[in-house]
């Protein structure tokens, strides 16, 4: 009889095929089977894929071979060898194609008429697989919650085309992929039902593994654009956006979103407008937040948390700057003013300053700014007015498991100031806001 370091071979969810063109099928992860010969003597094994007959979509490798059937293997006595096992799942239309379906198979073994099995087990996932694709201009295109949505080498919102995601809605792209949006980009969720923008690879160990995928790039003709109730995980660069609007509207109005694990920059942005209301950024590599070139930012109610290892980073992780662009000579091609409102925010993390304001001499004036009732950590001197909190502990609910939350004793708690319809703001859980004096950050106080 033989002996297995494993009765099973357990794969989690995997995406189902694209199509039969080998490059564009999702990959799936290798798992390794130790089989081993107890005897001393040397025997040899018939291995086989139970479902060899109709089809199996699981691939297996014997000490080199691919194949489905293997006869008289030969295992020296108190040896072993290995069998590497794959799963690419077909497209499933007997089962619920927004949901998980089972998908199992068996290797078999004879050996001196002992038969012996392993059972290798599974889920596939259908998807909208969108490849390499250019949306069709001037639409309304919608992408509703079902079916999840697959990216393999980026997608382009074109100008003129709107794109609109619904609450629930899961996207995932491939290594390298990136959504760009030169038209309009609508994101509709909500703090229990958000859309969730995330790498391809499903296995738990990916789960909070920066740099999977590139991240949302809104170019220089894109206007008008909304991300509401969105998690956006495990990118590059969560959200990049260039140039200003071309109309009097914010480039981008961020609200009730979380941005985590980017490997560089949670937000970037360069010479653009953004109104960001009631998000939490957090495990950003090198920037929370970095807005260089000028441009106009409303910064709200916002937490920007940077408290992993700071050896990669020795800049500050909010920064905001009106430095001109300069070309290869230096000399400068252009520079627009800055101004900028950050009001009520938690601005924390490892370094000893977590904060820059770059006012560069030969760039355009700074023409507003607003710096009053956050919490911020750092060195620089005149912040401590306005009723910011200077060095605070924000008293984060349970920062080890990322639960940035504020406890009833923070500093935070009341420490806002109030904003005009205030009423009808809601924190980053959908609680209301305290009318009078809301809590600083994404969240409010527990009352």
């Amino acid at each position: 009889m033989l002996k297995f370091s494993s009765d099973s071979v357990l794969f989690d969810t995997m995406f189902s095929k694209l199509n039969n063109n080998v490059p564009n099928t999702p990959r799936s992860i290798t798992f390794q089977l130790r089989v081993t010969n107890p005897d001393e003597n040397a025997i040899k094994t018939n291995i086989k894929l139970a479902g060899n007959t109709t089809g199996s979509v699981f691939k297996i490798n014997v000490d080199g071979q691919p194949g489905k059937v293997f006869n008289d293997i030969e295992i020296m006595g108190k040896d072993s060898i290995f069998i590497f096992v794959q799963v690419y799942p077909d497209s499933a239309t007997q089962f619920n194609n927004n949901l998980p379906y089972p998908i199992a198979d068996n290797i078999l073994f004879e050996t001196n008429g002992n038969k012996q099995s392993v059972v290798i087990f599974g889920y596939g996932q259908n998807a909208n697989f969108i490849n390499d694709s250019v949306l069709e201009s001037n639409k309304q295109i919608t992408w509703p919650a079902g079916k999840p949505y697959v990216i393999y080498n980026s997608v382009l919102v074109p100008t003129g085309t709107t794109l609109t995601i619904g609450a629930g809605a899961q996207i995932y792209s491939h290594i390298n992929s990136k959504i760009y949006v030169q038209g309009t980009l609508k994101v509709n969720g909500t703090f229990d039902n958000p859309v969730v923008f995330q790498g391809d690879r499903l296995e738990n160990d990916y789960k909070d593994v920066a740099g999977q995928w590139e991240g949302i790039h809104f170019l220089t003709t894109s206007k008008n654009n909304s991300i509401k109730g969105a998690i956006i995980k495990n990118a590059y660069i969560g959200i990049r956006l260039d140039s200003l609007a071309s109309d009097t509207n914010p480039k981008l109005t961020l609200d009730q979103c979380i941005i985590k694990n980017s490997s560089a920059v949670g937000i970037l942005a360069y010479t653009s407008s953004l109104k960001a209301t009631n998000n939490l950024v957090f495990n950003s590599g090198i920037y929370s937040l970095a807005a260089d070139y000028g441009g106009d930012y409303q910064l709200i109610n916002n937490t920007f948390a940077s408290l992993g290892s700071s050896a990669g980073r020795r800049d500050p992780s909010f920064i905001l700057s009106n430095s001109p662009v300069r070309d290869s000579l230096k000399n400068i091609v252009f520079a627009f003013p800055l101004s900028y409102n950050v009001s009520n925010n938690i601005i924390y993390g490892s370094l000893d300053d977590e904060i820059a304001f770059n006012e560069d001499p030969e760039g355009k004036k700074v023409t507003n700014k607003t710096v009053k009732n956050n919490l911020i950590k750092t060195q620089l001197e005149g912040l401590n007015v306005n009723n910011n909190l200077i060095n605070a502990d924000p008293l984060f609910v349970d920062v080890f498991n990322n639960n940035y939350e504020i406890s009833g004793p923070s500093p935070c708690n009341q420490g806002g100031a109030s904003i005009v319809n205030f009423k009808f703001f809601q924190d980053l859980k959908g609680l209301s806001r305290n009318i009078v004096k809301p809590s600083i950050g994404a969240y409010e106080a527990p009352k």
